[in-house]
């Protein structure tokens, strides 16, 4: 049946319902805890950890003024991904499930090793392959297999350059992290992707998200990294807004990472770029949104 015509009514510039002037899509919300561990929460609620490793932990990199994180205050994880087994990726694992029964999404190379040491129980591990894509409930995992900036020394596989008393085979899971590194891709089920990249093998990562920019970057600030080198590297992964990670290990070279992330904002802006740095400051939470506002100055 043919439609009507007559019945179709002109667009009311100046309806009675008055135009908004602003609206925003909530994608997700995250803090940064410390080295490379980070809360994210997906817009249906649930949260991932990454790399549990917390400030008040005793052999955490800190300063005197260094906010701690209450542990009451973790509140709900969902999952927990590792990137590596090094022991500030991992060692405050059990404080995450004191309150909680997350998934732990690792490497199954050092998956039984993580379980011993940490008493997760094995039916929480979900151990992965590098290079392959996983299905989760409200995302989709790519893990691409990459390489840990080098640490100057042979591997120990025994574990002695490791050893700890009170922990059964934390030499071991620790002698694997120099050798087993993975990065991830999660693309979430609202089209939204957060790349995790850390280590050094920028090319590998790169060439493995091609296709799939990340919207949200999360980039390791390597210890030796200038802000020329930082900026190349988010140039190459791609991305539109980045936040670094394990910045805590920089020690006192360009310790100000407010002054770093203007540093490489102002080196993207040179080089044309639209992706920019955010410096968040930590435990705070974060929400990112795609906006639309109105322009309140069209001139500037």
């Amino acid at each position: 049946m043919a439609t009507d015509t007559s019945l179709i009514q002109a667009l009311n510039d100046f309806p009675e319902t008055p135009y908004k002037n602003s609206e925003q899509g909530l994608a997700i919300r995250l803090r940064w805890i410390h080295a490379q561990c980070f809360q994210i929460k997906f817009p249906n609620g649930q949260v991932l950890m990454t790399d549990p490793y917390f400030p008040q932990n005793p052999r955490a990199w800190k300063r005197d003024n260094t906010p701690l994180l209450d542990l009451d205050e973790i509140g709900r994880v969902d999952y927990i991904t590792v990137n590596h087994s090094h022991f500030d990726h991992v060692d405050n694992i059990p404080d995450v499930f004191v309150k909680n029964n997350p998934v732990v999404i690792c490497d199954r190379i050092f998956a039984r090793e993580l379980s011993k040491v940490y008493k997760v129980p094995e039916y929480n591990i979900f151990p992965f392959v590098p290079g392959q894509d996983y299905h989760f409930e409200n995302f989709t995992l790519s893990t691409v297999i990459g390489r840990h900036n080098d640490l100057g020394s042979v591997c120990d596989m025994v574990g002695e350059r490791f050893a700890h008393l009170n922990r059964e085979y934390l030499g071991q899971l620790n002698s694997y992290g120099c050798i087993f590194n993975t990065s991830f891709l999660f693309t979430l089920s609202n089209g939204f992707r957060i790349a995790f990249a850390a280590g050094t093998d920028v090319a590998g990562m790169t060439n493995a998200w091609r296709g799939k920019t990340p919207n949200l970057l999360l980039r390791q600030r390597l210890v030796y990294a200038k802000p020329e080198e930082y900026a190349d590297d988010c140039l190459t992964l791609g991305g539109q807004l980045c936040v670094p990670m394990h910045h805590d290990a920089s020690y006192d070279w360009n310790a100000d990472m407010n002054a770093y992330a203007s540093e490489v904002n102002q080196i993207l802006a040179h080089k044309g770029s639209m992706l920019r740095m955010f410096n968040p400051e930590r435990l705070k939470w974060y929400r990112l949104s795609l906006q639309i506002s109105l322009e309140k100055d069209p001139g500037n």
